[in-house]
């Protein structure tokens, strides 16, 4: 089954509800890196779907070219009075829509990425999940009470977010249903895309857009990362006690 890296953005937020890093060109250049550092630590094609009409694929020509990497963008962002998870799904169905790296195979596995971050151990966390999970299996973490996943990282086959689009008009973030509302809705609802947690913590580096906040480094010593695969594996296990 082929995998490929969407990653979201919004260069231009425009007065965007609930975004507090509003500089274009400090939004762009966290893009561009982020883009460089997938094209460079993966061979996976990678989808760049962005929705203020920016368009940065002048940085990217080569990979361009030899067909690892496709920019799109769009005018999207119609209803900022919903928020930017709103946005969140439009970026996704624009991509699932119009993606030509996507719509060439029936069976796709989405590695759904916040644009502007850099997931450092990105490649073990693909191909680890790639190899002990069925195709239909949703990955990402959410939280130990099971009320709000982790939406920077979402791992599944492209059927699962054709579903989840099903939920992008509930969300209104001035109401306080957020895209990670959604997510773990249809998570816990849908009972064709099992779910699992990543048993790799994700080594997330980059800036909160909500918040203007960098995310503190994740411990990656050995003894963590055994302490976080047994989290994870206690997580499956209420998480199926509770919803499945």
């Amino acid at each position: 089954m082929k995998t490929v890296i969407l990653l979201t953005g919004c260069i231009n937020p425009n007065g965007m509800a609930y975004t507090s890093l509003n500089n274009i060109e400090e939004r762009q250049e966290q893009y561009v890196n982020a883009i460089r550092h997938y094209l460079k630590k993966t061979n996976y094609p990678v989808v760049f779907a962005e929705n203020s009409g920016t368009d940065i694929s002048n940085y990217f020509q080569e990979s361009i070219k030899s067909g690892q990497l496709e920019c799109l963008t769009f005018q999207g962002n119609q209803n900022k009075e919903k928020g930017k998870g709103y946005g969140e799904c439009e970026i996704i169905k624009y991509a699932l829509d119009n993606s030509h790296i996507i719509l060439s195979s029936k069976q796709v596995r989405i590695v759904k990425i916040t644009g502007r971050l850099v997931i450092k151990n990105i490649r073990p966390i693909i191909r680890l999940h790639g190899l002990f999970s069925s195709k239909r299996t949703t990955l990402c973490m959410i939280n130990s009470d099971f009320s709000f996943p982790d939406s920077r990282i979402v791992m599944a086959h492209i059927d699962f977010y054709r579903a989840f689009l099903l939920y992008q008009e509930k969300i209104n973030d001035s109401q306080g249903y957020y895209f990670e509302h959604a997510l773990c809705d249809i998570i816990k609802d849908n009972r064709q895309y099992p779910y699992i947690p990543f048993f790799i913590q994700p080594q997330i580096i980059g800036m909160s857009g909500s918040t203007g906040k960098q995310y503190p480094i994740e411990p990656t010593s050995f003894s963590f990362a055994i302490r976080y695969f047994r989290y994870a594996a206690s997580q499956l296990r209420r998480f199926n006690k509770l919803y499945r």
